[in-house]
């Protein structure tokens, strides 16, 4: 208990640190302070009642425990204030161009596009330097340098190139330079120049040979196997994650099973029972323990010894040893000590998602697993013999409670770091999980057999590869499950982990407060019903109306305008300026569970700028493109498009029901953008985003007569005076700049936020 507590304050002070930032004379001051509490702590009792009750109810006292908080927050300071020598690479960063000699350290990332390197630097020159003697000098340092996907150095090389050193970017949404800085490097070098070899044979031979294995067992997955069981075994079983194809990748992550397709605790986890149920036979528990562990040593440094699967390995001891399971008190101990030490090592740690995860699904397997198992055994004996119930109660507890325990803990943090929970998840683990060992073991004897002789493996195919077609084909259909996926507002997250927080402390109390309340299930009832009201509520609150919502919503020095359908489809045109501001006024309109965009359109190049951000506040589901914005001139740069975003590509003049009798039109379009008709029964609305009016008048005649609402901006009025669109007789203008508006009595974000136009299809309101 005391190791309990002792990490808990420790870890405590390391969030502080990071989260105030302190200067150092005031933790050092916190920390005499707190050691001389700890010294003089009986003196203190002697004295002060309230004290020495306190001491009764901590299992330390609480100077100890203010001691180890303030050594947290000190850790945190020395490690956001790290001095860079004049010997570091990253001393040298965004400086200029320099020669770097260097040896790759790490296994080569392969991409479709890019191999990524991890190069060891040993000297640096400097080609623009007049004293040649002292032009180069020796320097340490890791650096990430990116090249073509057809380099192909391999660990051990000595190379040397010409390149330009840059500190990783960092904005508000993600910090690489902190994801860098837990790998211990600080420097990156996009496509350096005039690579060389200047040698060979650097670093560690194990390692080396190690490597070379798993690039020849990649080989001879993806000749064995076809696409995508080949791309999905070189996950599983070499932590290779970047071959499956991905719309498929895409789907693992939306039913929560993309842990089976990295290393991960799950893997090891299965390794290690692998090895302790045949080694065990052979020479015993003892020394089964201790070859398995060489075993899975072995194959961590096989898969590079990534730090994520590292902290799996420890997880994964930690949370399936039958120990822990077994004295609950003991595994929580073991878990926060070891998070604790490992966050003393490096800090930035406590920030990484991987880790808090694997911590995440080790916390919730040993502080539910046991008592969900005895559950399940004591409602099975109600049903058959005892026997009968401790036969089943194991797999099922092993492939489903388990896996629901795990799942659990997790959601929090799923939903604050990815802004979507997977109910899917719950059918897919039970469904997926259970043949993974299947996979494991079959696909790494076949994976062998292939590279002895390919014809060995492809006969030994024909065992796993139904394994791995069954995988795929299984969650490809879970994917497809409408709301199978619940996108979460950023700022609900933390409801989340507050209802979690509650529960965690109900479970944990719960045999305290069964003996107050006379009954548990009161006070489960009292929770459940609780948090199912504030979330049905949540819900009811944003329902669709069976209006049609168009909102032209400022955001910073641009706006964005979009339309919630009657049916409660959402649809945004062409996104422009501050994304935050366009999320956060979606706060108001979508429910927190299903905080998403079914469609975005973009209607010209320039409004695809935004999307990386606006990705970042929200899920988007599909992308139309209009023919202005993927038609492009010879000298213009590529389209650029966030990943994972389903696209469709419109033809000119062609018409989207968006639900049936709301229709929008792509009435026009020249070098500018796209004009847009909006029809909803009677109401009728143009859009003319910058084309011509002569075009439009020439294109689609139709659209310039029996308007109800016109939305104009600068660009319309740029070249086509008010007045000719005055004449077109619209019910109302919508101005969609922040400069004055030119027309009289129309609505816009020059006066105000944000405007609202509702309509039920016969008749319109606008509100502001």
């Amino acid at each position: 208990m005391p190791l309990l507590w002792v990490s808990l304050a420790f870890l405590f002070g390391l969030l502080t640190g990071e989260g105030l930032r302190l200067s150092l004379p005031i933790w050092l001051a916190l920390f005499t302070t707190f050691l001389l509490l700890s010294l003089f702590d009986r003196k203190i009792q002697n004295r002060f009642r309230p004290w020495e009750r306190l001491r009764k109810v901590l299992p330390l006292s609480l100077g100890v425990l203010l001691l180890f908080f303030a050594l947290g927050g000190l850790r945190a300071w020395t490690d956001s204030h790290s001095v860079i020598r004049t010997d570091d690479l990253a001393w040298f960063n965004d400086k200029g161009e320099y020669v770097v000699t260097g040896w790759v350290s790490a296994a080569p990332d392969r991409r479709t596009d890019q191999t990524i390197y991890q190069i060891s630097t040993i000297e640096i020159t400097d080609p623009a330097s007049n004293d040649w003697a002292h032009a180069s000098r020796k320097i340490h340092g890791l650096a990430q340098v990116r090249m073509a996907a057809s380099s192909q150095w391999q660990y051990g090389d000595l190379l040397q190139f010409t390149a330009r050193l840059a500190t990783p970017s960092e904005n508000s949404d993600f910090s690489y330079r902190d994801y860098l800085a837990k790998y211990n490097i600080h420097t990156v070098i996009y496509h350096p120049q005039g690579v060389t070899q200047m040698g060979s044979n650097y670093g560690d031979a194990l390692r080396k040979g190690m490597i070379g294995f798993r690039e020849r067992a990649r080989q001879s997955i993806f000749e064995v196997f076809p696409q995508p069981e080949a791309g999905l075994l070189s996950g599983i079983l070499l932590g290779m994650d970047n071959d499956l194809p991905p719309s498929l990748a895409q789907a693992y992550r939306d039913t929560g099973v993309a842990h089976i397709i990295a290393i991960s605790g799950f893997n090891l986890a299965i390794l290690a029972g692998l090895f302790l149920l045949i080694f065990t036979r052979l020479v015993g528990p003892y020394w089964a323990a201790l070859v398995s562990a060489i075993l899975l040593g072995f194959y961590a440094v096989m898969v590079d010894v990534p730090e994520s699967v590292m902290r799996a390995l420890i997880m994964a001891v930690l949370a399936m040893g039958g120990h822990l399971v077994g004295r609950r008190q003991a595994g929580l101990n073991a878990l926060f000590f070891t998070a604790a030490v490992m966050c003393l090592l490096k800090p930035l740690q406590l920030r990484d998602i991987s880790f808090q995860l694997s911590f995440a699904a080790t916390f919730g397997l040993v502080a539910f697993a046991q008592p969900m198992q005895d559950w399940l055994n004591g409602l099975l004996e109600k049903k058959v013999s005892e026997k009968a119930a401790s036969k089943w109660t194991k797999p099922l507890s092993e492939y489903f409670l388990f896996t629901l325990a795990a799942q659990f803990a997790t959601l929090p943090f799923i939903a604050a770091h990815f802004g979507r929970i997977s109910l899917s998840a719950l059918l897919a683990n039970p469904l997926v999980l259970p043949f993974q060992p299947a996979v494991m073991i079959s696909g790494a004897l076949t994976t062998l057999a292939g590279m002895l002789h390919p014809l060995a493996g492809k006969v030994l195919m024909f065992f796993a590869w139904p394994f791995l077609k069954y995988t795929n084909v299984m969650v490809a259909l879970l994917a497809k499950i409408k709301g199978g996926v619940l996108t979460i507002h950023p700022a609900f997250t933390i409801w989340i982990f507050i209802i979690f927080g509650l529960l965690v402390l109900l479970f944990f109390l719960r045999k305290r407060l069964a003996r107050f309340f006379q009954s548990s299930r009161f006070i489960w009832v009292v929770f459940v019903l609780g948090a199912a009201s504030v979330s049905i509520w949540s819900i009811a609150a944003s329902q669709p109306d069976d209006m049609l919502h168009l909102n032209l919503v400022r955001c910073g020095d641009e706006s964005t305008f979009m339309l919630r359908s009657p049916g409660g489809e959402t649809f945004a045109f062409d996104p422009l300026g501050n994304m935050d501001e366009f999320s956060s006024s979606l706060e108001q309109k979508l429910s927190p569970w299903s905080f998403h965009l079914d469609s975005v359109l973009l209607t010209n190049r320039k409004s695809a700028a935004p999307l990386a951000d606006l990705t970042d506040q929200i899920s988007i589901r599909q992308m139309l493109l209009a023919p202005a914005s993927y038609r492009a001139e010879s000298d213009a740069k590529p389209l650029t498009l966030p990943d994972g975003i389903e696209i469709d590509k419109l033809l000119p003049g062609e018409t989207i029901e968006i639900e049936p009798g709301l229709r929008l039109t792509l009435a026009a379009e020249d070098l500018n953008g796209t004009a847009l008709l909006l029809q909803y029964g009677s109401l009728k609305v143009l859009i003319p985003n910058g084309v011509d009016y002569a075009v439009i008048k020439s294109t689609a005649p139709e659209a310039l007569s029996g308007l109800t609402a016109l939305v104009l901006g600068e660009e319309d009025v740029s070249a086509i005076p008010p007045r000719v669109w005055r004449n077109l007789s619209p019910q109302m203008i919508l101005w969609s700049d922040r400069s004055v508006s030119p027309f009289d009595n129309s609505a816009g974000v020059d006066e105000s936020a944000e405007v609202q136009l509702v309509s039920d299809g016969t008749k319109t309101w606008i509100g502001q």
